[in-house]
């Protein structure tokens, strides 16, 4: 922030101000006289300057007391004219806080003395920092509150009953999907633990005959069982693949969801229950439509049987 001034004591006091708050502020100054036939042009000349150049933020003008024909400068319409057209802000610091000119009256703000209008513009760094440390607390209360509500909304939702069901329902599904996969691990368990034991007795038999060309016989046996129980295995698989595909195709088109995808809707009345029949409404009930996406409330107009 950069603020401006004009007197030797009003600026005096207006320094000790901001350096006792804000030592790194700047302050530009405009001289001109404050007493005197040249004193309203000189200040009207300031205030023209630091709109034109746009380099403060607010001008104070400022001088210490006195008598009336001291203050007279204050009082020129020209100058009064020029503090009212400024479209930076102005602090009129004129006198003593019993003293008024019009100049205070045009102004946008009127400041009892100097060093007040240097406290209406700077604030301390602890005053700075305590006013963060509010408006953090207030966003922090403001978040932890929406997240709440949105907590609320969410668990009103889940305990709908058309939701409930749904979840039920895929909830069944599931364990079926569940227990055929156990099923298909265990039976490609147990043939692969046969085909193993097989396999043993095989090489058992095999360790009893001290026959090369039954020890190569044996070999191209199992190794077509070995091929024999891939494919297997492998049809296995492929089938129970596909017996899950349709059974996760036939969850979801019997899936709620997909039925208010295909342009459908859940109507329930004021009371939330689920409208079956047209006899359960009346012209002038309220009921709620849930959609795909979303829901919509209206009333109901007519009823047809």
């Amino acid at each position: 922030m950069r603020v401006t001034s004009a007197s030797g004591a009003a600026l005096h006091d207006i320094l000790q101000v901001i350096g006792r708050r804000h030592r790194s502020l700047g302050v530009l100054i405009y001289p001109a006289q404050v007493q005197g036939e040249a004193a309203a042009g000189e200040v009207s000349a300031g205030v023209k300057y630091f709109n034109r150049t746009r380099e403060v933020d607010v001008i104070i003008v400022a001088r210490g007391g006195g008598s009336l024909e001291d203050l007279a400068a204050f009082n020129d319409e020209g100058l009064a004219r020029v503090v009212a057209d400024s479209e930076i802000p102005v602090i009129s610091a004129i006198g003593h806080e019993v003293d008024f000119t019009i100049c205070d009256f045009v102004a946008d703000l009127r400041a009892p003395t100097p060093s007040s209008a240097a406290e209406m513009v700077v604030k301390s760094e602890r005053e700075l920092w305590e006013q963060v440390d509010g408006l953090h607390r207030r966003l922090s209360r403001a978040a932890r509150y929406q997240a709440l509500m949105a907590r609320q909304r969410l668990g009103t939702l889940a305990q709908h009953g058309a939701f409930a069901q749904m979840r039920s329902y895929i909830g069944r599904r599931q364990q079926r999907v569940d227990d055929a996969m156990f099923r298909l691990t265990q039976a490609g368990r147990k043939q692969m633990n046969d085909e193993r034991r097989r396999l043993d007795v095989a090489t058992a038999r095999l360790r009893q005959l001290d026959v090369r060309r039954q020890i190569a016989n044996w070999q191209q046996t199992l190794g077509g069982r070995k091929q024999a129980l891939a494919s297997a295995a492998q049809r296995a698989l492929m089938a129970a693949g596909a017996r899950l595909g349709q059974a996760s195709g036939k969850l979801e088109a019997l899936s709620p969801l997909n039925i208010l995808e295909r342009g459908y809707a859940l109507v329930f009345d004021h009371e939330g229950r689920l409208v079956k029949d047209a006899a359960q409404v009346r012209p002038g009930d309220p009921i709620r439509a849930r959609l795909a996406r979303g829901q919509v409330e209206a009333v109901v107009k007519g009823t047809e049987g």
